[in-house]
């Protein structure tokens, strides 16, 4: 899916977004300023969705916040989706907020590592509160237990409340990934999140794949609690929890197709194993992270229709026929925005680089660059000549830090091997030029969540453009 033939667009001498000409947002909102779309939003949802129950048909769509909890933004995607992932209490508390608005059913996966006991309490609580007010049937929530320790807190709450939560077991693979190539790999055995499979020899002998043993490293040491077969059996045995699934992450932004085959044929294998085991009662797997985003323009990034159909070629082998529930934020967000922000000075050094200096920060701004080496596109908006020059750039923050600078390392392609060479300077079609506008595309996740006043510089403002309600939404920071 091609979202810049669908969102950028040239009009004479200027780029519009969504339609929208952003001469006009930065004379009405200054910069730097975020800018949604609301209809890609609604796109990316809706093609997420196709693509996966086409090979996939029991299928179901879930948010997943920690992303982007910007309140307006939640509100476009309830109507869309009905399961959200939620990781605290501030989030809990906008979907209610959301739900009483729309009077919708909303359900809710909690999944943090630590669960605080006023979070456990609203999670199990939430069915009975939220159906209650808004007079509709019951919508359910789920608590997503990562170790041990997680499920004992979680049972005591149960207990003195009374009430038998659904609970899902977060379970590690523990396939073998490169954490250079994949800096947010949350399924290798050295992963924080969730419990490792610790048997690893009934997934080998029930494989059709010699080569799983390469992907399913030996465990070295096996836990005596915080093993994935020990938290699943205590579950389904507990009489304060009612265990109804698995939850498994990959990581984020995983671009390397054989990783989410392998991933799916781990969690797919063990989803039966241990079924066989308890008697089916687990119904829900339950497949958060990684769909990525192509932000290096690399022919290799997997499709979501390659990723659904290798989940449909795993369930397919393993026999098993679960209720999927997609976690995705990302991949929702990511390309429905733009940072806006202004060329407030020009320099040269002493080898001969032309540097822009732009009224945004890295640290505060666009903290992915600094924590994650993240490729973005960079594009001049206004005063466009009409044959390209491609004048070269480097373009930095307006703080004193020598890491505030738009320069990714040289990455790797995680499929090709290739390497993906961003220098500092960036093509444009001229010269910049004081009060140049410059859009960083494709920032819509873990952006705005990360906003901070650093250097006592002021957050942007964040902007959302909807067709639907034909008005532009702004939002204070």
């Amino acid at each position: 899916m091609n979202h810049n033939n669908i969102l950028f667009k040239r009009e004479k001498d200027t780029i519009l977004f969504d339609d929208v000409n952003l001469r006009n947002i930065e004379t009405k909102f200054g910069t730097p300023t975020y800018l949604f779309s609301a209809d890609q939003i609604r796109r990316n949802i809706r093609f997420l969705r196709e693509k996966m129950l086409k090979y996939n048909p029991q299928t179901s769509i879930a948010y997943s916040m920690k992303n982007n909890i910007i309140p307006e933004i939640c509100t476009i995607i309830a109507n869309e989706v009905d399961y959200f992932e939620t990781t605290s209490m501030l989030e809990q508390k906008i979907i209610e907020k959301i739900i009483l608005e729309k009077k919708k059913n909303i359900h809710i996966i909690s999944t943090n590592i630590y669960k605080p006991n006023g979070l456990i309490e609203d999670v199990i609580e939430y069915p009975n509160i939220i159906s209650s007010e808004i007079n509709s049937k019951k919508c359910q929530s789920y608590l997503a237990i990562d170790s041990y320790q997680d499920l004992k807190n979680i049972e005591k709450v149960a207990q003195r409340l009374g009430i038998k939560p659904k609970v899902l077991i977060r379970v590690n693979p523990g396939i073998k990934m490169d954490i250079e190539e994949t800096i947010f790999a949350s399924a290798n055995v050295t992963a924080k999140c969730a419990v490792v499979i610790s048997n690893i020899e009934p997934i080998i002998k029930a494989s059709n794949d010699p080569t799983i043993k390469i992907w399913l490293p030996e465990r070295q040491f096996k836990p005596e609690f915080d093993t994935a077969e020990r938290l699943v059996k205590e579950a389904y045995e507990s009489n304060y929890l009612d265990l109804v699934g698995l939850h498994c992450h990959l990581g984020s932004q995983i671009t390397n197709i054989e990783y989410f085959d392998r991933f799916f044929e781990v969690v797919t294998r063990f989803f039966k194993i241990m079924n066989e085991e308890i008697n089916d009662k687990i119904k829900i797997l339950d497949l958060g992270g990684g769909y990525p985003v192509d932000y290096a323009h690399c022919e290799c990034v997997p499709t979501i229709e390659d990723i659904s159909k290798s989940l449909s070629k795993n369930i397919k082998n393993s026999g098993i026929n679960p209720d999927i529930i997609i976690e995705s934020g990302r991949f929702i967000t990511a390309n429905s925005g733009i940072l806006l922000s202004k060329i407030t000075i020009t320099k040269e050094n002493s080898v001969g680089r032309k540097i822009a200096v732009l009224d945004l920060s890295t640290y505060s701004d666009l903290l992915d660059v600094l924590t994650a080496q993240w490729n973005y596109d960079y594009s001049l908006i206004n005063e466009l000549p009409d044959s390209d020059q491609k004048a070269t750039w480097e373009l930095v923050g307006g703080t004193n830090d020598t890491l505030d600078q738009l320069t990714p390392r040289i990455v790797k392609c995680s499929n090709c091997k290739e390497q993906i060479i961003k220098m500092k300077e960036i093509t444009f079609p001229r010269d910049l030029e004081i009060g140049d506008l410059i859009a960083v595309k494709s920032t819509g996740a873990y952006t705005t969540c990360f906003n901070s006043n650093y250097c006592g510089r002021p957050k942007p403002l964040i902007v959302i453009k909807d067709s639907k309600s034909e008005q532009i939404i702004k939002k204070t920071r």
